[in-house]
């Protein structure tokens, strides 16, 4: 920008000697001549300096302006930047939330997995853990299905692998059904007995003791089946076992 200042300078000074040349100086003496010459300098010096200042106020508004362009261009990098890293955490908070939302769901399914099952059984509700029930029940199936010796093995190791579960006195009855229907006997009656005799208020236990007396009529017990058949009548009145038994006892006199 100062360079602008020369041609300025130059064609004033230009002017200056061509007046000082004109036939119009002849006029003047020397001392005027000096003194014009000397006033013209300072009109020159003068607006050399307003000049000057003018062009340094131009430079500095335009260093302003260039510096506040830098900045702003700045700025607007500092903002792209920004940007990008909020949109980098807005995508790992979505991811986080749906890892959550998965985690959560596979939680809750496990929740409900191990918590109890509510069942009723033999007109008593109970709650099961849902993988003794699942167990048990596919031993139930198998029994149904007529696989008695793949029953036997189920229910046996279902009982020894949850023993004094709430699923046991149902287990050993149909365990001893699983041999009775194998034509194991003997096997049948010892799991009839030992379920009437550890669980005698369970409704399963008259029905045990029934089995247990087609057993010994298999084996050819006939006084001990009588003696089973009289305590089913006698200790659960009223109970379609009591009923049967005193239908047998009758057929058996």
């Amino acid at each position: 920008m100062r360079l602008m200042q020369r041609p300025l300078l130059h064609a004033t000074c230009a002017a200056l000697l061509l007046m000082v040349s004109t036939p119009s100086f002849a006029l003047f003496d020397d001392n005027e001549a000096r003194k014009a010459i000397i006033d013209l300098r300072q009109q020159v010096n003068a607006l050399e300096q307003r000049l000057g200042q003018r062009v340094t106020r131009l430079e500095t508004v335009t260093e302003g302006q260039l510096t506040l362009a830098q900045q702003l261009a700045e700025k607007d990098r500092e903002i792209a930047k920004l940007r990008g890293d909020l949109e980098v955490a807005n995508n790992a908070i979505k991811k986080l939330q749906d890892d959550n939302r998965v985690l959560y769901t596979s939680l809750e399914k496990r929740i409900a997995q191990l918590e109890p099952k509510k069942v009723e059984m033999d007109g008593q509700q109970m709650a099961v853990p849902q993988d003794q029930y699942g167990e048990y029940q596919a031993a139930l199936d198998t029994l149904k299905a007529g696989n008695f010796a793949q029953a036997a093995t189920q229910l046996q190791a279902f009982l020894a692998r949850y023993p004094k579960n709430t699923l046991e006195p149902q287990a050993r009855y149909y365990l001893g059904s699983a041999q009775f229907a194998q034509g194991d006997y003997k096997a049948a009656l010892v799991t009839q007995r030992d379920l009437a005799k550890d669980y005698p208020d369970h409704p399963r236990a008259p029905d045990a003791l029934l089995s247990m007396a087609s057993a010994q009529l298999e084996l050819k017990a006939i006084p001990n089946a009588k003696k089973t058949l009289t305590e089913i009548v006698s200790k659960y009145p009223g109970t379609p076992a009591a009923s049967s038994a005193k239908a047998r006892l009758d057929a058996l006199k």
